[in-house]
């Protein structure tokens, strides 16, 4: 029994007092954190023509760093290792630039007829639903969405051709902010630790480096990836015989970068895209669905894994919605930027004592949920340790008792 009450009393109000103090301590600065990302974000959305490209810049950077080391360790000089990096971007944007031309003016050429058979195709799922819901034979359903169709592809197709200007701006702007990062290359490590020559200077080199290899891995492996996805597709609509293949082949492979609905997205499309052209062949819209479908299988939950592993070390949901996030910052390239750009922020994370807990919430858990598994398992053997000990120990005051209360025996008679 507790016999000082007020004793007691006065440990358990310091205590509840202590804690209430700390966490008015945290409130402030933990209002402030989530008012700062608040902003940072804002401000990330409404500058996004200018912390866009800074950003791609940035991760196209990363993406050429290994390249980059190699040639430094074939002792190329720093400034033909620049001149080329550069010129593999130039031609990099160019081939980009003139596909998205070529593609536009093709899929304004062809669309005309494209919309005949989406015409058909309507007129075929009219007679289906016509008996259904009695509809009239007269009226189609395209009528009675009341949406002209071929006037908004149209309409979309111009406006994307008017949007190359902007673009070919933003790439331009890319190119720029990669030729100055190529620059200040060799001469970053030694400013930093200039500028920062304590233990928080040493702290930050070891997340940059971290940042460097993780992410510069990650974007080689997934480029790696997304070019074999791409070629794949290519081949197989050329076996197939659907229209296009060249835009096949790059959408599979840009859109391979977003994890998750990517591969979701362009399947789809061909998919559409097969019963446009095909229709009422449907073996052969059977056909090319099998087998897209089972090249993302195959990429997706064999080759990709592989090689990717888990050195991302990201949880599936936080992905979702850090696709969802970027996306509604940036749009496409939000996208495209979401899973790089998370896992910087885990890095940071993981090397800011207070922010820690971020990390560990942004991680998969695989680790940690390990390392519960094996507590469990080490509290169990020693439950059972000591279960059996208490065992052993009432079996041997069993025994003692029983020894007790037995009658001793008599000692044999003496013989006379």
């Amino acid at each position: 029994m507790i016999t000082d009450i007020e004793g007691f009393s006065k440990v358990v109000y310091d205590a509840f007092m202590d804690n209430s103090l700390d966490k008015l301590k945290r409130s402030p600065r933990t209002f402030f954190g989530v008012f700062l990302v608040i902003v940072i974000l804002f401000v990330l959305k409404v500058a996004s023509e200018v912390t866009l490209p800074l950003v791609t810049s940035l991760f196209l950077f990363l993406l050429c760093n290994p390249l980059l080391d190699r040639l430094d360790k074939l002792r190329t000089p720093r400034w033909l290792s620049t001149l080329i990096v550069m010129l593999l971007l130039f031609l990099v944007f160019i081939g980009a630039g003139w596909f998205m031309v070529s593609t536009v003016d093709t899929l304004i050429r062809h669309l005309p007829s494209y919309a005949n058979r989406f015409i058909l195709i309507d007129n075929y799922v009219t007679g289906k639903l016509t008996d259904m819901l009695n509809i009239d034979p007269d009226t189609t359903v395209l009528a009675l969405l009341d949406i002209n169709w071929i006037q908004l592809a149209m309409n979309s197709l111009t406006s994307l051709s008017g949007k190359l200007m902007t673009v070919a701006k933003d790439a331009a702007l890319i190119y720029i902010f990669i030729f100055f990062l190529l620059l200040e290359r060799q001469s970053l490590v030694p400013k930093l630790r200039a500028a920062l020559p304590t233990d928080n200077g040493r702290r930050l080199m070891i997340m940059l480096e971290r940042v460097n290899r993780q992410v510069s891995k990650y974007l080689v492996l997934k480029l790696f990836i997304s070019v074999v996805t791409g070629v794949m597709y290519y081949f197989a609509a050329l076996l197939t015989h659907l229209d296009f293949p060249v835009l096949w082949g790059v959408l599979a492979c840009v859109i391979n970068f977003i994890p998750a609905i990517g591969s979701v997205v362009v399947t789809t499309l061909v998919v559409l895209m097969s019963i446009l052209q095909f229709f009422p062949i449907w073996p052969q819209v059977i056909y090319v669905a099998v087998l897209m479908i089972s090249i993302e299988m195959v990429m997706g939950n064999i080759i990709d894994p592989r090689l990717q592993g888990v050195q991302l070390n990201l949880s599936p949901f936080v992905i979702l919605v850090s696709l969802s996030l970027w996306g509604y910052i940036w749009g496409i390239m939000g996208m495209l930027l979401a899973v790089p750009l998370t896992s910087v922020i885990q890095i940071v994370c993981a090397n800011v004592k207070s922010l820690r807990p971020v990390a560990i919430a942004l991680s998969s858990g695989k680790t940690y949920r390990r390392q519960y598994d094996e507590r469990k398992r080490q509290e169990k053997r020693e439950r059972q340790e000591r279960q059996k000990a208490k065992r052993q120990r009432s079996a041997s005051v069993h025994k003692a008792e029983d020894d007790f209360s037995s009658p001793m025996q008599e000692p044999p008679a003496s013989l006379e």
